[in-house]
């Protein structure tokens, strides 16, 4: 059941003063008197997609809601647009708790990111819970520069506090799902299209030159801003508008060199390199530089250029920014790099950021204000630009969108991919390619994306699809259908900045509030891992791996709450009823 915004939180009762004139001295009732006023029952907000956008989430709102209220606490479920959602949460900070993905790419590096006590005020995904532990901060510096098996140990125990604490609570890992047909095109991935990588490497079986796969996310069609996290999700759309230095693919070891030629690392503390860039242009025929390398590094980190009191960092991709130290431009083609570790793997992550050209960027280094948004200091253009004609040095360019409904790319045939500066580069990605333009049409629906290639009106889903719709995909001819496990994962944030947050006995016994086994069971017909850590595989501690049950387990067996045990948690971790209403006083 998804109920309707709450318009406004239930006052505290005050008149305090009214009572003290009305009773004839009694302290004692004046001071109960007071108390009763001053008490209300605890109410909450969840914030989450709307069941069109993302029903996942909405499940698992639900399920948390009702058995908040169960336990005592007002809970309502606000389903809201994923512009809206981002916005509230990454940017005003304005909410109780939500329920939503997480765009991980499964590096260690991104925890820093998501709970470093002083990103706690900033934009975006960095720390958007405003969560403060320096016991936290002293691990997430520390994992930047440990090597090897030292830094898998304090990863580890990264985790291990995440789950002790809960900023956020780990839910599940949904399956990415995919369907595909073959009778134009061939050699689509396990899960289907997800990297912006995945397009280059498609072979044409049919006549067409034109790919038509289809979005559910329909946000690039308004907004094409690499820095805007309200609008990005993993960036895979913009990542065919803008390259990095390196990009990682499945069958390497370390991330291959892509914009860059080669890069030479020193045996220097900490690590440094000296890299040669591929001859590019940008879309707009300038040619791309080390300048707007050295441009992009210290715009992520300062998008106002030195012009503010205080720098306005990125909102995105802020994380793999922090890592560069300084960039040494040393001729149009090659540059020096310099980062605050010594550890490559940990480096390797600052070279993934998308390169900006600073010939469009730069003047959006002004203040700015927009409608909506509260951010606290000042913002730049640069934040806030929809950056509709998006001026690339990808291998496709921008040429035309209809808002909410369609976006298309042409193939940029002066990229290097193209030109014989892709030397180093797996053939399968070199030369003329499978197509010569992408049209991407938003369905409204995940029926409808399934109905659009099951009449051949399309060629692939570009984002993924529920597990309601597999039986369809399974049962249509024509049609395949795509499954891989994901690095992204639902969670439930809190608000840490605002009571009853703020306490992490409260967001324990909330997450104890959660079955993961009967939200993968009913909610995602079991395409999914349930966890309670951030990473996978080598990154999660023996003692936290999945097997049935969480350390922090749930208060009730099959989905079904046991009221008794939930409310008497409560009552151990300090909280009082009054009339089976778990209350809040003036000032908790």
């Amino acid at each position: 059941m998804v109920s309707t915004p709450q318009t406004s939180r239930r006052a505290f009762l005050t008149g305090a003063t009214g009572a003290l004139a009305a009773t004839s001295g009694c302290v004692g009732e004046i001071r109960s008197l007071v108390g009763r006023q001053r008490a209300s029952q605890l109410s909450l907000n969840i914030k989450t997609p709307p069941a069109g956008e993302d029903p996942y989430a909405v499940r698992i709102a639900n399920h948390v809601a009702d058995n908040l209220s169960q336990s005592g606490v007002e809970t309502v479920v606000d389903p809201v647009s994923f512009d809206v959602l981002f916005r509230d949460i990454l940017i005003n900070h304005d909410f109780d708790l939500y329920v939503a993905r997480y765009p991980s790419q499964g590096d260690p590096d991104e925890l820093r990111s998501m709970l470093y006590s002083s990103y706690g005020e900033e934009s975006g995904w960095q720390n958007p819970f405003g969560f403060s532990s320096i016991e936290m901060d002293d691990a997430l510096d520390e994992q930047r520069t440990a090597e090897s098996e030292d830094r898998v140990r304090i990863v580890h125990e990264i985790q291990r506090q995440i789950v002790q604490s809960q900023p956020f609570t780990v839910i599940v890992f949904p399956d990415r799902i995919g369907a595909v047909r073959t009778d134009r095109f061939d050699g689509w991935p396990t899960g289907g299209l997800s990297a912006p990588t995945d397009y280059l490497q498609l072979e044409r079986v049919g006549d067409t030159t034109t790919l038509n796969p289809l979005l559910r996310n329909e946000r690039i069609t308004r907004n094409r801003n690499p820095l805007a996290a309200e609008y990005r999700n993993q960036g895979d759309l913009i990542g065919l508008l803008y390259e990095p230095l390196v990009r990682s693919l499945d069958d390497h070891d370390e991330p291959l060199p892509w914009l860059a030629r080669s890069i030479e690392w020193d045996e220097t503390e900490p690590a440094a390199a000296t890299i040669e860039l591929r001859q590019t242009p940008w879309h707009d025929g300038e040619s791309v530089t080390a300048h707007d390398v050295a441009f992009t590094y210290e715009f992520l980190q300062d998008t106002s250029l030195g012009k503010f009191d205080s720098p306005v960092p990125t909102s995105w991709r802020r994380g793999r920014a922090s890592l560069v130290e300084s960039v040494s431009v040393h001729s149009d083609g090659q540059f020096r790099i310099e980062f605050v570790t010594p550890n490559r793997e940990v480096a390797y992550r600052a070279l993934s950021a998308p390169i900006l050209p600073e010939h469009i960027w730069r003047d959006r280094s002004e203040s700015t204000d927009v409608a909506g948004i509260d951010i606290a200091g000042q913002t730049t253009e640069a934040l806030v630009s929809a950056n509709e004609e998006a001026i690339g040095n990808g291998p496709v360019q921008f040429d035309d969108a209809v808002t909410d409904e369609s976006i298309s790319f042409d193939v940029f045939e002066d990229h290097f991919l193209r030109t014989g500066e892709a030397d180093g580069i797996p053939p399968r990605f070199v030369d003329d390619g499978a197509f010569d333009r992408i049209e991407f049409t938003v369905a409204p629906s995940h029926d409808a994306a399934v109905e659009l290639l099951v009449n051949d009106d399309a060629d692939a889903s570009a984002d993924g699809l529920q597990a309601s719709v597999v039986p369809r995909i399974v049962r249509s001819e024509g049609v395949s259908l795509a499954i891989q496990q994901s690095d992204p994962f639902y969670h439930l944030g809190f608000n840490c900045r605002r009571s009853p947050m703020t306490d992490p006995r409260f967001r324990r016994i909330a997450a104890r509030h959660i079955d993961r086994a009967f939200i993968l069971e009913e909610s995602m017909e079991r395409y999914g891992l349930p966890s309670e850590v951030p990473l996978k595989q080598e990154w999660t501690p023996q003692d936290l791996d999945w097997s049935g049950e969480a350390t922090l387990p749930f208060l009730g067996e099959n989905g079904e709450l046991n009221v008794e045990e939930a409310r008497e948690a409560f009552r151990e971790a300090g909280y009082q009823y009054e009339e089976e209403q778990l209350i809040r006083r003036g000032g908790s």
